[in-house]
This record gives C-alpha cells, sequence and structure tokens, in this order.
C-alpha cells in the first residue's frame, strides 16, 4: 500500500517592513478593521516585547542577529499557528533579506513584502507628536530608513510612501494591489 503524503498548508504572508514612523502599525490596523474575514491573521513584529539594546547584544551578539533570529521565529511561528489562515499579515521594522531567508527556510511561497517609507520630516513629525517618541529621531534611525528603501530598491521591493497620501489611499493600494497577489 503506498502510502499518501499530505502537503502542510502554508499561510501567504504579507510583510509590512519600514522604520519607525512611516504607519506600517496605523496601515495594519486600519487593513484589520476593513478585513472581516477570519481567515485574515493580522500580527506586530514589537508584539513582542523588544527587549533593550543591551540585552539584544547580550542575547544575539548584535542588534542585528537578534532581527534575524526574532524574524526567523515569527515565521515559524506563523507557518506553525495559521495553518487555518488564509493570510498573515505583519508589521515591522526588519531587514528585507531576513524575511526572504525565513520564507526560504520554512517554506513559504506565497509571500510579499512592502516597504513602508515615508520623508525624514514627515517621520519626525509623527514621531514627536502622534508617537511621543522624539528619542527615536536620530541619524540611527534616519540611516535605518535610507538602508531599507536602498535594500527594497536593489530587490525590486514595492515602496509605498505614506508622505502625501492619505491612510485610504494606501490601505487601497495594498488591498487591491498586494494582498490579491498573495
Amino acid at each position: 500500500m503506498q502510502e499518501k503524503i499530505i502537503p502542510l498548508y502554508r499561510p501567504s504572508i504579507l510583510f509590512l517592513s519600514g522604520a519607525s514612523g512611516v504607519g506600517k502599525t496605523t496601515i495594519v490596523n486600519a487593513l484589520r478593521s476593513q478585513n472581516t474575514s477570519a481567515s485574515h491573521f493580522f500580527l506586530h513584529f514589537d508584539s513582542i516585547d523588544v527587549p533593550s539594546l543591551t540585552d539584544m547584544i547580550e542575547y544575539a551578539g548584535s542588534v542585528e542577529r537578534w532581527q534575524e533570529i526574532t524574524t526567523h521565529k515569527w515565521i515559524e511561528k506563523i507557518t506553525n499557528n495559521y495553518r487555518s489562515t488564509d493570510t498573515v499579515i505583519i508589521e515591522g521594522q526588519v531587514r528585507l533579506n531576513f524575511i526572504e531567508d525565513a520564507c526560504r527556510k520554512f517554506g513559504i511561497t506565497r509571500y510579499a513584502i512592502v516597504l513602508i517609507d515615508c520623508d525624514w520630516k514627515i517621520m519626525c513629525d509623527r514621531l514627536i507628536n502622534n508617537r511621543q517618541q522624539p528619542d527615536l529621531i536620530n541619524s540611527n534611525m534616519q540611516n535605518w530608513a535610507k538602508f531599507l528603501h536602498q535594500q527594497a530598491q536593489l530587490k525590486n521591493i514595492p515602496i509605498i510612501n505614506t508622505s502625501q497620501k492619505t491612510l485610504k489611499e494606501v490601505v487601497d493600494m495594498i488591498q487591491n494591489q498586494v494582498l490579491e497577489d498573495v
């Protein structure tokens, strides 16, 4: 008798990455409010209680390595815990290559990455007025935003600049141009 192999179901994943203050959380919350389907699940990378920089370095040797390990843990969690979910939408500040590597490692072939970006002045305004986190306005954050933008360009990953778009316009773009293709 031949054994029947049943393939594991792997959900589609939409990963929104970007620096602090570009609008990732706001976008995911708006997507959640528009998608009442039980087959969509929404996650926030930072919901894991992000440790201090010192703790990240102590745990993983560097902030970059901590981010890589954590990205792999998230993708593993998604593959193990969201089998009855059609689409998982997750947002976080993550190097785009870490997302690709983790998806490859866990056999995820149906995924999309979108970089959420905005102009530096608008990001600063959001960090001061919306998030009350002026301490994040520094050269490290500015360089991080530039790095992600350059990485997205090199990888031909879609970039949505939220500087001059309304939340509705951004959500519609993601719904119509990205989620339909995942």
